[in-house]
């Protein structure tokens, strides 16, 4: 893992030790959104355009470690479609072990977990969301790879 990757995820983790589990009304913008993502990936067609639109600006950025995936709503879609279409399984973990707002930013830790061809994987990602007039503009993340009995995240990994 690159020194950079290290930083960002100790730094969310020690940010994490000061939020505080508080029970909202309603979750989140970038939880509403996974809780959606989810429900679409199980869904043949459910990641159009227009229902990335519900929850994204039409010039949002996916950036994954550092690098952009997706830049716009039309990408986001592509880039999700060809995962879907990709066959297995994955699924963002809601509730996030971590997640807390400041201003327009939502800051996350969440486990990523997945299933193809009978092998399973699961990764931590953490991050932030950037909010424009409730839509998100900007989701980063950097992941890394955990491993089976290796970390207290491991109950949310599939085996």
């Amino acid at each position: 893992m690159g020194p950079m990757r290290r930083f960002a995820l100790a730094a969310l983790l020690v940010l994490s030790t000061y939020a505080t589990d508080a029970v909202a009304a309603a979750p989140d913008r970038l939880t509403q959104m996974f809780q959606w993502w989810n429900q679409a990936f199980r869904t043949p067609g459910g990641f159009s355009e227009d229902a990335f639109r519900k929850y994204f600006t039409d010039d949002a950025k996916l950036v994954i470690d550092g690098h952009v995936s997706a830049d716009g709503v039309a990408a986001w879609a592509r880039h999700f479609q060809r995962i879907q279409a990709g066959g297995g399984e994955v699924e963002i973990v809601v509730p996030f072990k971590t997640v807390f707002q400041s201003g327009d930013r939502i800051y996350t830790q969440h486990v990523i977990r997945s299933r193809r061809d009978g092998n399973s994987a699961c990764l931590l990602a953490a991050g932030h969301a950037v909010l424009r007039n409730d839509k998100i503009a900007l989701v980063n993340l950097v992941r890394t790879r955990l491993e089976p009995g290796s970390d207290a995240f491991d109950a949310s990994c599939w085996r």
